[in-house]
């Protein structure tokens, strides 16, 4: 049985199926995909932190703690 990207669709090798039983995403994925895969949650998880929006530090105590 051969086992398919999710994405690309590409037969995956033995070492991508190893990456994906040791570190679980909830889906298969060759290399190159994990690894774009990763890049897009990490910008993800950038952009959303950048905007420091809702950040607990700058409103503690009812006052502007950052400045």
């Amino acid at each position: 049985m051969e086992y398919l990207c999710k994405t690309c669709e590409v037969g995956l090798t033995k070492f991508d199926l190893f990456l994906n039983k040791k570190y679980p995403v909830g889906h298969l994925f060759c290399s190159f995909c994990q690894s774009k895969h990763e890049r897009e949650l990490i910008k993800k998880i950038a952009d959303e932190e950048s905007s420091m929006e809702g950040d607990y530090t700058r409103h503690l105590g009812g006052k502007n703690e950052t400045s």
